[in-house]
């Protein structure tokens, strides 16, 4: 299978789209608190308007199309295959790694968290996320899940 930018970036907003919704569901029906777009414009903005929209580019073009549709493009032309398989462990393995990893040290940098920054505060989001509330480990999980198998199948489609 050859590496395409073109269909990465696609596949990458395709996988982001879906998993955004099912991001935004999970809120909706209050199994989690997290909300991906101020935690992540909530980094460079104290205005909590600001940072939804910062943060909404941020997710959505920056991290989930341009640097994991490559990523997860790269992961497909490695193994040679864009199943919707290798999307999903893939999926599940990006899911793990941020909410084992990523997730508990956000609180030593975000400075809504640490309470460095002005404007609006943040709850540490602890190991997978638990804080957020007791569907967010899973709803992690699902959502970096969906997100593979979209990329992959996108990917594939348009190769």
């Amino acid at each position: 299978m050859e590496f395409a930018v073109g269909p990465a970036l696609l596949a990458g907003l395709a996988g982001t789209v879906a998993m955004t919704a099912a991001m935004m569901m999970g809120r909706v029906m209050g199994m989690t608190s997290m909300d991906i777009a101020l935690i992540s414009g909530g980094m460079l903005s104290g205005d909590e308007r600001r940072a939804r929209l910062i943060g909404m580019g941020i997710h959505v073009v920056v991290m989930g199309t341009v640097v994991f549709g490559l990523l997860y493009a790269a992961v497909f032309h490695w193994f040679d295959s864009a199943s919707w398989l290798v999307g999903l462990v893939t999926g599940l393995i990006h899911g793990l790694v941020v909410g084992a990893m990523a997730m508990p040290m956000m609180a030593a940098v975000h400075p809504r968290m640490r309470g460095t920054g002005d404007g609006f505060r943040l709850d540490t989001p602890g190991f997978m996320g638990v804080r957020y509330g007791k569907g967010t480990p899973m709803g992690l999980l699902v959502g970096h899940a969906i997100y593979g198998v979209v990329a992959a199948l996108v990917y594939a489609a348009v190769l």
